[in-house]
């Protein structure tokens, strides 16, 4: 009896949360963006969050998972779980994970229903080709002797711009937002490149997201 009561009294609880979250709701859609990254990325998107003023209620952003297949899983648990969300974004790396054409594979597969999308967002080799996209465009492709990190390689070259970079960072966006124009404009030529090129390294699509993001409340 005590242990159906408990239970009863978190359904209630999770229940009055969502009737809150729901009533605090800007009127535009509803986002959630599950990243790789436990700090950098959840970090940039926050801050980006906070630079566009996009509601919380709004847009939730978690860092959550080590490979790229636990990213989308947690991804489309959460979704199915509170079913509120009308675009899902999974934000991983390629790297070196086992993972990554199989999360790739069953977000092509997966259908969220109700009218609600969901976004694969990699980046090739990782995320940090994107912030190095804020300075230069390149094409180059990036590589590692086997067992080191390809992105290592990328953080090496991102430090020609930014010398204290670390994984991490706080304030990574607000550090840089000022490129971002330059950044969209960069790998939208990286995208197009690639439609020719035969390979996807190096590769993101954080553009598409922030673009988006961006635009929300215009919409």
């Amino acid at each position: 009896m005590g242990t159906d009561n408990l239970f009863h009294k978190r359904k209630e609880r999770k229940a009055r949360l969502l009737r809150r979250r729901r009533a605090m709701k800007a009127p535009y859609d509803v986002i959630l963006i599950v990243c790789e990254g436990a700090k950098t990325e959840p970090n940039y998107f926050s801050e980006l969050k906070k630079a566009f003023r996009l509601s919380n209620a709004n847009v939730m952003v978690c860092g959550r998972g080590s490979d790229p297949l636990s990213v989308v899983d947690f991804a489309i648990e959460t979704f199915r779980r509170e079913q509120e969300f009308d675009r899902v974004y999974c934000v991983f790396d390629q790297d070196r994970h086992t993972t990554y054409n199989a999360a790739l594979d069953k977000m092509r597969r997966i259908r969220l229903g109700k009218g609600s999308k969901i976004f694969a967002i990699p980046s090739v080799p990782c995320f940090e080709f994107w912030l190095l996209l804020h300075f230069i465009y390149t094409t180059k492709p990036f590589d590692a002797p086997a067992g080191d990190s390809i992105c290592a390689k990328i953080i090496e070259e991102l430090k020609n711009y930014l010398p204290a970079y670390q994984k991490g960072d706080q304030d990574i966006f607000y550090k840089m937002q000022d490129k971002l124009d330059n950044a969209i404009t960069n790998a939208r030529r990286v995208e197009q490149y690639h439609q020719t090129s035969g390979t996807d390294n190096p590769s993101t699509l954080v553009h598409s997201m922030v673009e988006y993001l961006r635009d929300l409340k215009k919409e």
